[in-house]
Parts: structure tokens; C-alpha cells; sequence
């Protein structure tokens, strides 16, 4: 927070000061600032242009101990607090503490991060407030026309006493209006309210970010920083509006009994039948719809029910159709069977001086062994040892 200055330097008492030394608490003009930071003692003072900030933050009390008087010097970790060289031995004597240069380059990282984050829910807010203040109350706008445009066709179809009745019905409508978009107006108000204190906060920010001495810094921002714990939470946005929409049953059942109050007794008696016969056919007609779901329930079990038999069908024609092939394979053998068996009870043997009847050890069939031939005349298997004399 820029502001002009019209101290003149400390040192010469001469020229406007254009510097400011935050230790010395004084103003110097560009002569006497070389001046100064040739001398030793004072080469380590943050030196800051006059015309960027703000006396009224760092020409005060701020920036010494209150206690003892003396400039900051460390920061007590464990108090959380700036301590000068004295609290160190007393106050504070045996607590951790670190250069306040430290805790202020944490300190400025974190107003960076709260800074972003106040820019992202203002901007939040925003477009709350954008869509609050256009779509809801277009919406309202438009769905109340819309309403009283149905209110005005229906009425329409009534003479001089229904007139009167339209005049009452879009009142309500115009109430309703009026009320939503106070509420609408009052919340606007509100979040208007809230975006000014979240700016109020960023500006403030934005102003000690701009401050070089660490001791300003940390007082400003420790008193900023408690303005952001209690800044209100982001509005959120309301449920759109709503419009009562025209009941015309009840409408209608109103005029009704109106005309009915005015009509003659004639008139009065038709009513009342009609009234019981149209209770009966809107009966008649729940009890039709009753019957259809459960015919339609009905059906849907049957048709369920038919889908797994033709499953179950399916699968036993694949059954079937495996059976008959086995059959058709074990009538394939016994056919071969039946035909050795003929064939082995017709052999006549050859009973002849040189040769022997045998049974095969492989296929238990009989052969002759003449002295020429060594195998088996059923399976051909080679007899040799594996013979068993008839």
C-alpha cells in the first residue's frame, strides 16, 4: 500500500527522504543511504523504497519487543511467537527458536497458497452469484408466466364469476414470485457481501506480500491470517425456484360447488348421480387395470416357463442323438463278433501227423502248429512259448 512520503533524511535533515530503513525507523535520501550501509554495524538493515509502503504499518511498536524494548531477533518455536535477545534468556530461556527469516519465508509461502485459494472461491462465488442472479430468476420469471398463462386460458372459459376467480389464483402466483425473489435478492445481498470481505482479505494479502521487512510481514500477516480463519464459507447455491402449478381439479371442484349453491334444484338434483356414476366408472376402471397386470404377469410366468422347456428339450435331443451313435458303434462290434464266432464254429481242423492242436495265450483261440507255422490263425499273434496244448 504505496504511499507518497514527505520526511526528510534523518542523517542530513536536508533532502526528502526516498529509502526507509526498517531498523533505524528512519528516512534517507540517496546520499546518506550510501552513507549508511558503508557503516558496518548497519550493512545488515532491510532498506525498502519509500514510496512502496506503508509508514503507518512500520512507524510503530510493531517491530520491538513490548516486553523489553528491544528489536526482534529470533523466532520461539514453541511459543510461536517473535522473541528479541533478551527473551531468550528469560522469558523464553531454554526454548528451541530459529531465524525469524525462516518462519517468514514459510509464512509468505503460505499467504502465497492462501492468496490462490481466495482468488479460486472468489471466482467460485462468482459464478454463484452469475448463476443465481440470471438462471434463477429467469427461471422464475418464466415458469411464473408460464403459469399464469395456464391460469388465464382456463379462466377464460368461465364468464364474469370466473374472472374474479383468476384474479385471486395469479395473486397467489405474484406472491409466490414476490416472496422467491426476495429470498433470491436477500441471498445475492448476502453472497455480495461475503465476495467484498474474501476481496477485502486478498487485497490485504496482496499488500503485505509487497513488504520486505520480515518482522512488518509476520505482525501483518498474523492479524490477516485470523481474518481468513473466520472468513464465512462459500454460499452455496440455493434449490431453484418453484411455482405452484394450477390445480385445475381443484379449480374446477370449487366452481362447481359454486354453481351448485346458485343453480336451481333441478339442476342440483342431475349432480349428484352423475357425481356416483363417475365414482363408479373410475372404480370399474382400477379394477380393469388390476386384471390386466395380472394377466400380464400371467403371461410373462408363462412364457419364462416355455423358454426352460425348450432348454430341456434342446438338451435331450443332444442326449438322444449321443445314445444313438453309441448304439449304432456297439452293434458294429457285435455284428464283427457274431461273424468270427460263425467263422471259428465251421474251421475244420486239420488233424494231420505233423501238427498239434494249441490254444492261443493271447485271444484263448485253438490252432493247429504244423512244423512250419508259428502264429496264431485268430488274433496272428506270434505262438512261439505262448502256447497251451489242446
Amino acid at each position: 500500500m504505496a504511499q507518497t512520503s514527505a520526511q526528510k533524511c534523518y542523517i542530513c535533515t536536508e533532502k526528502n527522504g526516498v529509502f526507509y530503513c526498517y531498523e533505524c525507523q528512519h528516512a534517507l535520501c540517496a546520499v546518506c543511504r550510501e552513507r549508511h550501509d558503508k557503516v558496518p554495524a548497519l550493512s545488515g538493515h532491510t532498506i525498502a523504497d519509500i514510496n512502496v509502503i506503508d509508514l503507518s504499518n512500520v512507524q510503530n511498536d510493531k517491530t520491538r519487543c513490548i516486553t523489553h524494548d528491544k528489536e526482534y531477533q529470533f523466532y520461539c518455536v514453541k511459543c510461536s511467537d517473535l522473541i528479541c535477545v533478551k527473551c531468550v534468556t528469560s522469558s523464553h530461556k531454554g526454548h528451541s527458536f530459529s531465524d525469524i527469516s525462516e518462519i517468514v519465508s514459510e509464512k509468505r509461502k503460505t499467504a502465497q497458497t492462501a492468496l490462490q485459494k481466495l482468488k479460486c472461491k472468489i471466482e467460485v462465488i462468482s459464478s454463484v452469484e452469475d448463476t443465481v442472479g440470471v438462471k434463477h430468476l429467469e427461471k422464475l420469471q418464466y415458469d411464473s408466466q408460464k403459469v399464469i398463462t395456464d391460469i388465464e386460458s382456463t379462466f377464460k372459459e368461465l364468464h364474469l364469476f370466473t374472472k374474479s376467480k383468476e384474479d385471486i389464483k395469479k395473486t397467489e402466483v405474484e406472491d409466490n414470485e414476490r416472496i422467491q425473489q426476495e429470498s433470491i435478492e436477500l441471498f445475492l445481498k448476502t453472497t455480495g457481501i461475503i465476495h467484498d470481505r474474501y476481496a477485502q482479505v486478498v487485497t490485504a494479502l496482496q499488500n503485505i506480500l509487497c513488504e520486505k521487512h520480515d518482522v512488518t510481514f509476520y505482525k501483518l500477516y498474523r492479524d490477516i491470517d485470523n481474518d481468513i480463519t473466520f472468513l464465512d464459507d462459500i454460499p452455496k447455491e440455493p434449490m431453484l425456484p418453484s411455482v405452484p402449478s394450477l390445480d385445475k381439479t381443484m379449480f374446477y371442484t370449487e366452481i362447481l360447488e359454486y354453481i351448485q349453491s346458485k343453480t336451481e334444484n333441478s339442476l342440483c338434483r342431475n349432480c349428484f348421480p352423475q357425481k356416483e356414476k363417475l365414482v363408479e366408472i373410475l372404480e370399474e376402471n382400477k379394477q380393469l387395470k388390476r386384471d390386466v397386470d395380472v394377466k400380464e404377469a400371467k403371461l410373462n410366468a408363462e412364457s419364462t416357463e416355455n423358454r426352460r422347456l425348450q432348454i430341456v428339450i434342446i438338451d435331450m435331443e443332444s442326449k438322444y442323438a449321443k445314445k444313438e451313435r453309441e448304439n449304432e458303434s456297439l452293434t458294429k462290434e457285435i455284428k464283427v463278433l457274431q461273424e468270427r464266432e460263425e467263422s471259428q464254429d465251421h474251421t475244420t481242423p486239420d488233424t494231420s501227423d505233423d501238427s498239434i492242436c494249441m490254444t492261443c495265450a493271447n485271444c484263448s483261440d485253438y490252432s493247429y502248429m504244423y512244423s512250419h507255422a508259428i502264429y496264431c490263425e485268430g488274433c496272428g499273434e506270434h505262438m512261439g512259448n505262448r502256447v497251451n496244448m489242446m
